[in-house]
């Protein structure tokens, strides 16, 4: 690839880094009769530092950008996160020496390394970490160097793999696509002031598989090769410049019939400028120099002076009072993130099992939780909202709890409840809607269940120690623990990943292929081993779910949802969140129905048709308006057109999502009820 524009290669000083990185190390060596210096001949330690610039400005979440892109828009960042690979320095003589990275069990994993540029503070809050990283860490043969060469991406071999089970980074779920798809290498997202979504995610695309992790090859790789001249990793840092990337694109407009921007396919007109700034091939056109990535001076910081320590294997299982707690899980799945203060253990899970289904834990003793969380429904309720004890209606349908414990939130809106225990509080002692009714009335409920020697003897067993193990904390520490074991993944199309060919149809195939298919964009919102926006599990950074408008609202034209139900906009005040809710997960989504948030969907069919038209349009009353249309609406959902067959395929595959097995295993059946041929527990 060309020099860097501006720095002649061979008129370039060249770089010592052998000599600068690492003083104590690479100190001048003298005979102490005023011989030269002796050369080091051992490796030496370096840190390679990445900057984000956006037209030459420093990155920064929530700084709006003035004049970006073909149209000069203003814009905002929510998302940077790249993928690089396969580090190498340059010698003075052209060849190359490969810079061996720490194994830190973090942002490093073989020649892998992630760089995340977002904090999660503002936009980046939706989708994003607090940690970021803009460093390669690692050691290299002692040299003289003069440039940097490095592969923007994963190697193929570690691409297609399960992220849900991955080791850091490569666990990070916003930047996974599907098990055929492999991950996005680069993600840039950001909003223009009409609170339009802007995308540019690159990743190798049209990958041929069967299902199972089994990828023979990708019709378009996309993975840049990326050479630096000039490059002194003890002064200098690598400069990813995000205005550069997106400065031949209309941010505004999107091609019509595509996903919303840039989504990776070298056939996407909008992916043309992107691919052409990186040195990606696009359309048949050959491959231009890149010019998104260039040497910025005086960035960079010195290497650590060791290694960072290598990654700790994965905890075993922390047993907890009464009984250790063996993980009973689906081939596959990881272990739930347990909170420090609320181990597992026996006897806590049946006392939250009991907990779950007493009707005593409604004020008037005529519900329990087990009354909007029905297991024969994959415990959602089958109803349009959900009802109180009292009678009043909560204004959004009750979610399915399967494999709750891996959702980094629990609520369709709310983006900070985080944890099974800080949920259960809601229906419990919540008042605008009341459920159970114990709001401002905690002793009384502490109070009931002390009177029930059952239940005093089991929360000494599961809270030993305690001088008053009876108490809303624990009360609420046992049904989240209970709740943590509802985990589902046995279902026709978890067999059939296992190797039970005949487990699923022919049409459940073909609606497979359709659903993970770039055409529909499923996986955008329901992808990885939940089906869902985002996987939390042990071992894993909690990533903040995203949450998405998917147009079935434009009350009036405007865009707005129907009150109470305005999505993350109740919670950031910021009208571009109108109407953004979490995605669910689809595991056992045919015993799940009403669909959305607000049970406003009758069958899966009509969630298919609402998604092919690209949004709902209600025609008249309060309501009215062309969800189609909403400024608000998330970029990706643009409609699709679809044959009956496969509409029938796609839904036939969606019914082979679920997990009978879950739905009849006495694990998570009432405690009070005997069943066939038993006795109560």
């Amino acid at each position: 690839m060309r020099a860097e524009r501006g720095r002649p290669a061979r008129a370039r000083r060249r770089h010592a880094i052998a000599a600068t990185l690492l003083a104590a190390a690479l100190a001048a060596c003298s005979d102490g009769g005023g011989a030269a210096p002796l050369a080091p001949t051992g490796p030496t330690r370096v840190a390679i530092t990445f900057a984000a610039r956006v037209n030459g400005e420093p990155f920064a979440c929530g700084r709006t950008y003035p004049g970006l892109g073909l149209g000069s828009i203003d814009w905002e960042p929510s998302d940077l996160r790249v993928y690089v690979s396969n580090l190498r320095l340059v010698r003075d003589d052209g060849s190359e020496q490969p810079v061996e990275l720490d194994q830190d069990g973090a942002t490093q994993l073989e020649g892998i390394a992630l760089l995340d540029f977002e904090d999660a503070t503002a936009r980046c809050s939706l989708v994003g970490t607090p940690e970021t990283n803009v460093h390669v860490r690692g050691q290299v043969s002692a040299g003289t160097y003069e440039g940097v060469r490095f592969t923007l991406g994963v190697p193929f071999e570690r691409n297609h793999g399960d992220a849900s089970v991955a080791p850091p980074p490569l666990d990070a779920s916003a930047m996974f696509w599907t098990w055929n798809t492999g991950y996005r290498f680069l993600v840039l997202d950001g909003v223009i002031p009409s609170g339009a979504g802007t995308s540019v995610h690159v990743g190798s695309t049209r990958c041929e598989g069967d299902g199972r992790g089994n990828v023979t090859g990708c019709d378009y790789p996309n993975r840049a090769e990326i050479a630096l001249d000039g490059f002194d990793a003890s002064r200098d840092a690598i400069v990813l410049d995000a205005g550069v990337l997106m400065s031949r694109s209309d941010l505004a407009t999107n091609s019509p019939g595509t996903s919303g921007g840039c989504q990776g396919s070298p056939t996407d007109p909008d992916c043309e400028g992107p691919f052409a700034l990186l040195g990606l091939p696009f359309g048949g056109i050959a491959a231009p120099a890149q010019e998104v990535f260039r040497v910025g001076p005086g960035l960079a910081e010195p290497p650590p002076a060791a290694p960072v320590p290598t990654a700790t294997p994965a905890a075993t299982p922390t047993p907890g009072p009464g009984g250790a707690w063996t993980w009973n899980l689906p081939a596959g799945f990881p272990r739930p993130i347990v909170p420090a203060d609320n181990p597992m253990s026996e006897v806590k899970v049946q006392l939250g099992r009991h907990l779950f289904y007493d009707v005593r834990l409604s004020r008037n003793g005529t519900q329990s939780c087990a009354s909007c969380h029905r297991q024969e429904l994959a415990f959602s309720d089958g109803a349009v909202t959900s009802r109180g004890s009292t009678g009043e209606l909560t204004p959004r349908n009750s979610p399915s709890l399967a494999n709750a414990a891996y959702n980094p939130t629990l609520t369709w809106m709310n983006p900070l409840l985080a944890t099974l225990e800080q949920q259960a509080m809601v229906p419990l002692f919540g008042e605008t809607p009341v459920e159970l009714g114990f709001g401002g009335r905690e002793e009384e409920l502490v109070a009931r269940i002390a009177g029930d020697s059952m239940y005093r003897s089991m929360f000494d067993l599961a809270f030993p120690g305690e001088v008053e193990p009876v108490s809303v904390g624990n009360v609420v520490k046992a049904i989240g623990s209970f709740e943590r074991t509802l985990v589902s993944g046995n279902s026709p199309y978890d067999r059939w990943l296992a190797g039970e060919e005949g487990a699923l149809s022919a049409s459940a195939k073909r609606g497979k292929d359709l659903f993970f298919s770039e055409l529909l964009e499923c996986r955008h919102c329901h992808g990885g081993l939940n089906f869902a926006s985002a996987l939390a599990h042990d071992g894993s950074p909690r990533e903040k779910t995203p949450f998405e408008n998917n147009g079935l609202y434009d009350v009036g034209g405007t865009g707005a949802y129907p009150a109470p139900n305005v999505g993350l906009y109740e919670f950031t005040g910021d009208l571009r969140d109108m109407g953004r809710m979490k995605p669910p997960t689809l595991r056992n989504v045919a015993l799940t129905a009403p669909y959305m948030h607000d049970g406003s969907i009758a069958t899966l069919e009509e969630v298919i048709d609402h998604y092919a038209r690209g949004g709902r349009r209600i025609a008249s009353g309060p309501d009215a308006g062309d969800g189609a249309l909403s400024p608000y609406k998330s970029t990706f959902i643009t409609g699709f057109p679809l044959s009956a067959q496969a509409k029938a395929d796609l839904v036939e595959f969606l019914r082979s999502l679920t997990d009978a097995g879950f739905t009849t295993d006495p694990r998570f059946a009432d405690p009070f009820v005997a069943p066939p041929g038993g006795s109560t527990p």
